[in-house]
């Protein structure tokens, strides 16, 4: 089913032959991949195309680069398992960048991710030693890299340690409502059993004579400065009574200390929390405060007094990419003589990483920006920008899903910059789903014909014309400008519709007197990329979550419209989780009833096995002692990478003999594991529960994932469906509306499978919930009930609302998402390449004469 790679074949490049590629899902793949060349792996979700490029291809180049390291070093450096294939040939080093969301570390920024901080640093230390642009007052003359790097002793503040502040509990945000009784509404702090000194308190009003039935603000002064400080040095006696571990006991003591009171109790707990998921749970009442030193840099005095160009390092980072940019150009025009040994190669490379980061259109980022409120999209350009910005050549660059969160008026640039990586005698792997991007790649290698089981072979390989004309392919179908999308039945936004309203916005560059989203319909929000869209979904995520609470947040002023909804979802593409047991059936809570009734079987009864007894996660169960439930046991190398081996005594099946010896409708429950979702659906119609969870796992187009499947293989597409699947099974299950957010929900998604999310949302809009997503598909906005476009540029020059209604009141503006609009409207392709590029493109499609090897 596959052309000749040698046909298509540059004099001097070869091909990059697979024989025998069976990692994950893949069925004995072989085929010819021509280098030198943009090449694009398309497929439907789960098809392979991942496991191909990312986990066969780049993780067997890096092993290979890996073992001609030393043993030494190789020790220190995490090495991926081997992938299993028979042969690579022609295969060099590798550069990638997958769609995974790994980067946690909260002192990560755009500097950092991009490589910047490192030039920079380099600037800094050694050009003020030359004269350049050097004013310093009191500082000492020898600088090194290490005097602007925040988190070394030497750059770092000397107050916060590198930090730029620390999260401090603020009264406003635990006293909510002074106009209600403490107990009664005034505070969400004091609403549930947070910590111990909630008993205390009604000890201390007896002591003081207080009602605590009176609205706080009418409370005595010298009460509530005690209920927030504490009492200092006087006791207050009191005794608890409180369930214990056991329901059905209780738990009673008798305490005589001081009260710590509720801002420092705050601070303890927060503190305190090992995980971040604990800490979450406390941030509602706590403030970032700056760290008065270094009023939030985090740098120390060297840092903040030494002058390059006019501007301090700190100054630099806060500014945008572009200002940066213009910076190093004026910097580079002045260096005299004698100092361009030192500054130009290292101004020639800050300036090539800075133009790979505006052309892929995060130009408008301050390099200070903290990875973490970065959207997926944008923290994997600036990952991105980083590996294309050598000037290397016979590199294979591997890109899983470039395109996401990118506008369509940006993905000119990043089909340009892939394109001169392949005229400099690079090969160009993209992952890929965009059909406009697809079908300007010189070779596609089309996986399918299905996904999971279904997938793994090559289905067509070839020039995108001849993918297009193949009759089974799905993504031929949309290269051919077939398989459209089914119509969405838009529901009106009439006069008397209720509205969720946000007042007084101000978060990052977002600013809104007044935002306004329809409930009971789908609100897209559209505009180019780092036009707000994130930022403002994440402040009405936020502002609703505390709404719910009785809270405030300082992005937001106030919430109005919310009073009929009861539950917030927020469905992003974070993943699941770190440990390689949670799965669909865990995360879904599916294996939780499936569990129940394996207990329920007369063998189970017989033995007294419960349904704890029956998961693999827990000590002194059913499961696998020797693997502790895994299935797999990780072997030691030493040098060599770790490696997973299937358990010997369960044969990869997690559970011991015990356990498999019960079935429950002839399955035993580590077979129940292996079924796909698909599967299991047709297996299980009872319990309703069950059936109707399962259901909702197909219905967001899951069906072909294993049960047992571990969640870090997941990719960021597939953990936001089961984030959403988990939505929509709620929406359904709960008397009470509620809202949901997803942040770029199609990313991720073949055509042909966006129809499924479609369905979904609408699915949650008939339970009478409201859903507002954050979108560049042109498809998906125009099909939305409603549309907010922010902009009009990025960054600086946008986060306004500058239209919004339907889809054909914003397409009537003159706004660059309104011209796409128009063209989807009129069946026009949306990616309008300059000229010059579409003859580039064609160009390489034309095969090079056939070379003799």
């Amino acid at each position: 089913m596959s052309e000749p790679a040698e046909d298509f074949v540059d004099a001097g490049y070869g091909t990059i032959d697979v024989v025998g590629a069976r990692t994950n899902n893949l069925r004995n793949v072989s085929l010819s991949i021509p280098k030198g060349r943009l090449v694009a792996f398309t497929g439907v979700s789960g098809s392979g195309k991942t496991s191909l490029a990312v986990d066969t291809l780049h993780s067997e180049a890096q092993l290979r680069y890996l073992e001609g390291l030393s043993p030494f070093v190789r020790q220190y450096i995490t090495q991926r398992n081997r992938p299993k294939v028979d042969r690579l040939r022609g295969l060099g080093a590798t550069l990638a960048v997958d769609q995974r969301r790994t980067n946690r570390n909260p002192r990560s920024t755009v500097a950092t991710i991009s490589g910047i901080d490192g030039y920079l640093g380099l600037l800094f230390s050694r050009l003020p030693a030359l004269g350049v642009g050097l004013e310093v007052r009191g500082t000492a003359a020898h600088l090194n890299s290490a005097h602007f790097d925040r988190k070394t002793p030497e750059g770092g503040c000397c107050d916060c340690h590198g930090a730029g502040g620390s999260w401090q509990p603020h009264e406003k945000l635990i006293i909510t409502h002074p106009e209600l009784p403490l107990f009664e509404g005034a505070s969400p702090w004091f609403a549930k059993w947070r910590s111990g000194e909630h008993a205390f308190v009604p000890a201390l009003a007896r002591k003081r004579g207080v009602d605590l039935a009176l609205p706080w603000k009418a409370l005595p002064e010298e009460f509530r400065h005690c209920v927030l400080h504490g009492t200092g040095d006087e006791p207050v006696e009191a005794t608890i009574d409180m369930p214990n571990k056991n329901e059905t006991a209780r738990m009673t003591y008798t305490s005589n200390q001081p009260l710590r009171g509720a801002l420092a109790e705050v601070r303890r707990v927060f503190t305190n929390a090992r995980t971040p998921a604990a800490k979450e749970r406390y941030l509602p009442y706590l403030r970032e405060q700056l760290c008065p030193t270094c009023e939030g840099s985090g740098f120390g005095e060297t840092a903040r007094r030494v002058k390059l160009g006019g501007r301090t390092y700190p100054g630099l980072l806060e500014e945008g990419v572009r200002e940066v940019l213009t910076w190093a150009e004026h910097l580079r025009n002045g260096l005299a003589a004698g100092q361009r040994d030192v500054g130009e190669p290292l101004l020639q490379d800050l300036g090539r990483r800075l133009g790979v980061l505006d052309r892929l259109g995060l130009g408008h980022l301050a390099l200070s920006r903290n990875a973490a409120t970065l959207s997926g999209g944008e923290l994997q350009r600036a990952r991105l920008a980083a590996q294309l910005s050598t000037e290397l050549s016979g590199i294979v660059f591997v890109l899983d899903e470039p395109g996401t969160g990118l506008h369509p008026a940006d993905k000119t640039h990043l089909l340009e910059i892939a394109l001169e990586l392949t005229d400099a005698g690079n090969t160009v792997l993209l992952v890929e789903h965009d059909p406009e991007l697809i079908a300007r790649a010189d070779w596609v290698v089309d996986m399918g014909p299905g996904a999971g089981r279904l997938g793994g072979d090559v289905l067509v390989a070839g020039p995108p014309a001849r993918v297009a004309a193949h009759p089974a392919s799905l993504t031929g179908r949309c290269l051919a400008g077939g398989a459209p999308r089914r119509p969405r039945e838009r529901r009106p936004v009439e006069d008397g519709i209720r509205w969720v309203e946000l007042h007084d916005v101000d978060t990052h560059h977002v600013t809104a007197e007044r935002v306004r989203f329809p409930a009971g319909r789908l609100t897209c929000l559209t505009g180019v990329s780092g036009s707000g869209k994130s930022s403002l979904l994440a402040a009405l995520g936020t502002a609703a979550q505390a709404a719910l609470r009785g809270s405030a947040i300082d992005a937001v002023g106030r919430v109005t419209g919310f009073e009929d909804f009861g539950w917030v979802a927020l469905v992003d593409q974070e993943p699941l989780g770190r440990t390689p047991r949670s799965n669909p059936a865990t995360y879904s809570k599916a294996f939780d009833i499936i569990r129940r009734l394996y207990a329920r079987t007369d063998n189970a009864r017989a033995h007294g096995y419960s349904a704890s007894w029956f998961s693999f996660n827990t000590d002194g169960g059913g499961r696998c002692e020797s693997c502790t439930g895994h299935g797999r046991v990780l072997i030691d190398m030493h040098f060599l990478p770790d490696v997973w081996v299937t358990c010997d005594a369960c044969e990869g099946r997690r559970y011991g003999p015990e356990a498999m010896s019960i079935e429950y409708r002839g399955l035993t429950i580590d077979r129940v594991l292996e079924l796909t979702v698909a599967e299991a659906v047709e297996r299980f119609s009872a319990p309703q529960r069950l059936a109707e969870t399962l259901r909702s796992l197909e219905r967001v187009g899951l069906g072909y994932l294993l049960l047992g499947q571990s969640a870090t293989e997941l990719s960021g597409g597939e953990a936001q469906r089961l984030r959403l699947a988990s939505a929509v099974q709620r929406g359904e299950a709960s008397r009470e509306a509620g809202l949901v957010i997803l942040d770029e929900p199609v990313s991720g998604l073949h055509p042909s499978d966006v129809q499924c999310m479609v369905e979904a949302l609408d699915t949650l809009l008939d339970s009478g919930s409201t859903v507002v997503v954050a979108e560049h598909d042109i498809a998906l906005a125009a099909s939305a009930d409603w549309m907010i476009d922010l902009g009009p540029g990025a960054g600086p020059e946008g986060g306004r609302v500058i239209a919004q209604g339907t889809p054909q009141t914003v397409a009537r503006t003159g706004h660059p998402t309104a011209a796409f609009l128009r063209r989807h409207a009129a069946g026009l392709p949306l990616l309008g390449a300059p000229s010059a590029l579409g003859a580039r493109a064609d160009a390489a499609r034309t095969p090079a004469p056939r070379t003799e090897r």
